[in-house]
């Protein structure tokens, strides 16, 4: 039986369409363990698969830091360019430790699956000298169809998307070029690394890539080439058993008006106060009632009865009983709202939460996105109040879940591996 490795980072929403996805490989007959931070034990310990933990995360590090917060663009640009520098400083040390330790832990595999937030694994790969299966969750080959799915801000211009994917593809490689060098050489054996990153190089030398999300969402583009391979999204059904306070939620929810649910995302913001008092007076003027999830030492900060405070429920269970949802717009949460059926308010904060907030906006399932950076009272209102009364809009949420709910992008993605291993 062939074993392969889903080599996964970053935070929750990164980590459990891998867990899907890897439990979709197993009933297909692969031994299948997923590497990732020791932090997420419990989380992939609820799954069927097998765990082989190594040490560093660094989106640990990426703290919300007020309007300067790292790899996006806060209120003040240059706090933001200082943060991401600072960010990377740090990272530096916890990348060395991470790819040691990531190394050991792939170390019985036959294939190795990779996403985003390990784009290093095809490294590690070739160590082992074994293959490697990029599987992402956002659209990273270039393209002249739109611009990089990871710039904290949005265009579209001929000839420059194209580029601009060159450019942040590139930055994003040499940033940790040095710390890939020297896993190569001090434990996988290897020289240096090109100069040039894998998937900008020719065709034939671009990584073969599972694209864990729809055409529904994301038509395929023109002039990918054929290893680019859009599957659908990785989903695992979510029961009522897995929804902690279910009794309480479920009573709010019966007894709301207009139920809505808010998130801000694994990073929130770090004025929670004024977060905090926006969001109510945005449900007064609205008259709606929401289930924000928030980090429980700010559960006695809220004091209106029309929020109902939870530290986590799962995405895939909470959109099927509100009328809207809105969230930050990471791959994971927008792929949930959009197959739960109604309209998504999306408020980005980094990556590629902005070009996610975009394609919402630009498919008719929600209106046009507000950046964190620009967020008040009444933009929030506004967009809550369309949310709820845009007929076209919510036929429009409805007929993409619809679409969406007769693709099975697990068992896609499971046939383009059994052409592989």
């Amino acid at each position: 039986m062939k074993t392969i490795t889903l080599l996964t980072n970053g935070t929750r929403g990164d980590v459990i369409p891998y867990i899907a996805l890897g439990e979709g490989l197993q009933d297909a007959g692969y031994d299948i363990c997923i590497a990732a931070p020791i932090g997420f034990a419990n989380l992939i310990n609820e799954s069927k698969l097998n765990f082989s933990p190594y040490q560093g995360n660094p989106s640990d590090l990426l703290i919300e830091q007020g309007n300067s917060t790292p790899l996006t663009l806060g209120k003040s640009f240059i706090h933001s360019i200082q943060s991401t520098k600072k960010f990377i400083t740090q990272a530096r040390p916890l990348y060395r430790k991470m790819l040691q330790t990531a190394f050991e832990a792939c170390k019985d595999s036959d294939l190795i699956i990779h996403g985003l937030p390990t784009l290093w694994g095809s490294h590690i790969a070739e160590g082992l000298k074994i293959p490697a299966v990029r599987a992402l969750l956002q659209p990273l080959a270039p393209t002249n169809n739109f611009a990089s799915a990871l710039l904290p801000f949005r265009f579209s211009i001929k000839g420059i998307n194209w580029l601009s994917h060159f450019i942040v593809t590139q930055l994003t490689y040499l940033s940790w070029r040095s710390e890939i060098n020297y896993a190569r050489r001090t434990w996988l054996g290897l020289g240096s690394a090109p100069l040039l990153d894998s998937s900008l190089r020719h065709f034939s030398a671009q990584p073969f890539t599972l694209n864990g999300f729809s055409e529904q969402i994301v038509p395929r583009p023109k002039d990918w080439n054929e290893k680019q391979i859009i599957t659908g999204y990785w989903r695992k059904e979510v029961t009522s058993k897995q929804v902690n306070k279910l009794a309480e939620i479920q009573k709010f929810i019966e007894s709301a008006k207009n139920p809505i649910a808010i998130g801000f995302g694994s990073q929130n913001t770090k004025d929670i106060s004024s977060a905090i008092h926006l969001i109510e007076e945005a449900l007064n003027q609205t008259n709606t009632q929401a289930i924000l999830t928030i980090p429980s030492k700010w559960h006695d900060e809220i004091k209106s009865k029309n929020i109902f405070p939870i530290d986590y429920v799962p995405h895939d269970w909470l959109y099927k009983h509100v009328k809207v949802a809105i969230h930050h717009g990471g791959a994971g949460t927008t792929s949930a709202s959009l197959h739960a059926g109604i309209p998504t308010i999306t408020l980005p904060l980094a990556i590629d939460q902005f070009f996610w907030g975009e394609r919402i906006y630009k498919i008719g399932v929600g209106p046009k996105a507000i950046p964190q950076r620009k967020l008040t009272t009444e933009k929030l209102a506004d967009a809550i109040h369309v949310s709820l009364t845009d007929e076209t809009m919510k036929a429009k949420a409805k007929t993409v879940s619809e679409k969406l709910s007769l693709e099975n992008g697990i068992q896609a993605a499971v046939s383009q591996m059994r052409k592989i291993i």
